[in-house]
């Protein structure tokens, strides 16, 4: 814990390779006030968890009660809790939080998928949660949509629209070396549903542009997608020509390399998720930024937007880019990265929990 005079107990996870654990380290590392982590059991941590972690529920699991024990114990009486559906089904996200309206805990919820409504597995639909989002002092979420998507669930009344934070500009830290050209890249977890191999291919059709640098670093999950894309870049004779680099990168080092790039891409094909961690990394770059027409981006201002997520789409979309486009591009993200800088978003959420 540090010096302050509010406890504040945040559920997360933590040093471990997850947009939201860095997106929980942003957030805390600007904030004045004591506080205490309560994140899953994970053995590969990127790095020795620091002494105001408490390592105390499983990911998936039906049964929270040291979770629950742990913040009683912290003497927390104000909660975040960094909910993904992906680690903590919306029924049991329900069921903690109505356990912890029982002792007088005030829970502020940050969510970061709100379109989760499968038809079989019912107990990881959102509107499972409803009845204790409704007791949340605070409902973080990230797009307009989010917000459309729970008025009309009914909770409405404690919902705040609060931005994803960008990350800070390059620092002076030499990134990775990049080739002399004209420089295309990527930028994200090794993933099915981001469109890697499919950017790839559109990159093979690009005769404009003279390298593809893709910063992607791999998970558990990647193994297939790592195979798909060495394949990929061997039948079409681009060895040489794509660099795939699947390290876990510092964060200054990513952020400097992805500041060498002319543009920055996020072929993804499709999500679920609020709003992309990753491509804060490009604006906190500065770089000139083209996406996929998908709800996830909606909120980087200055994106080029692609005309579809196809292989033709995208390439058709990348080959008539002008260098205006790209400047107007880079102007815009740079006036984003100004504006939601991680101490300012640190600050906003801490108002609300405290207040």
């Amino acid at each position: 814990m540090r010096g302050g005079d509010i406890a504040i107990g945040w559920v997360s996870t933590w040093n471990e390779k997850c947009g939201i654990a860095v997106h929980s380290e942003n957030i805390l590392k600007n904030l004045k006030q004591d506080f205490l982590v309560f994140a899953p059991y994970e053995e590969s941590l990127v790095r020795e968890d620091e002494g105001f972690v408490r390592r105390c529920w499983s990911k998936n699991s039906k049964s929270f009660g040291d979770l629950i024990d742990r913040i009683r114990e912290g003497g927390v009486t104000k909660l975040v809790v960094q909910h993904h559906p992906g680690y903590m089904l919306f029924r049991d996200l329900n069921s903690i939080i109505l356990k912890l309206a029982d002792f007088e805990v005030e829970v502020t919820l940050a969510l970061h998928n709100t379109r989760e409504r499968p038809r079989v597995f019912r107990s990881n639909r959102i509107d499972r949660a409803v009845p204790g989002m409704k007791l949340c002092k605070n409902v973080i979420v990230h797009q307009t949509g989010d917000v459309d998507r729970l008025h009309r669930m009914g909770v409405t009344e404690n919902v705040r629209l609060v931005p994803l934070g960008v990350y800070p500009p390059p620092s002076g830290t030499s990134g990775i070396p990049i080739p002399e050209g004209r420089v295309l890249g990527t930028f994200g977890f090794l993933l099915p549903h981001k469109g890697f191999p499919e950017l790839i291919q559109s990159f093979s059709m690009l005769e404009e542009w003279d390298y593809l640098v893709m910063l992607c670093s791999e998970r558990e999950e990647s193994a297939d997608t790592l195979i798909e894309c060495e394949e990929r870049v061997k039948s079409l004779g681009l060895d040489g020509r794509v660099i795939l680099n699947t390290e876990f990168l510092d964060q200054d080092v990513a952020i400097s390399t992805l500041s060498e790039l002319d543009l920055v891409v996020f072929p993804y094909q499709n999500t679920k998720e609020s709003a992309s961690a990753a491509i804060r990394m490009a604006v906190a770059a500065g770089s000139a930024i083209a996406v996929t027409p998908l709800e996830i981006f909606a909120d980087v201002e200055g994106a080029i937007i692609m005309d579809g997520c196809s292989i033709e789409e995208m390439f058709s979309s990348l080959s008539r880019l002008q260098t205006s486009d790209l400047e107007d591009s880079k102007k815009n993200i740079l006036e984003m990265r100004v504006a939601h800088q991680w101490p300012e978003i640190s600050k906003r959420i801490s108002d609300l929990v405290i207040e």
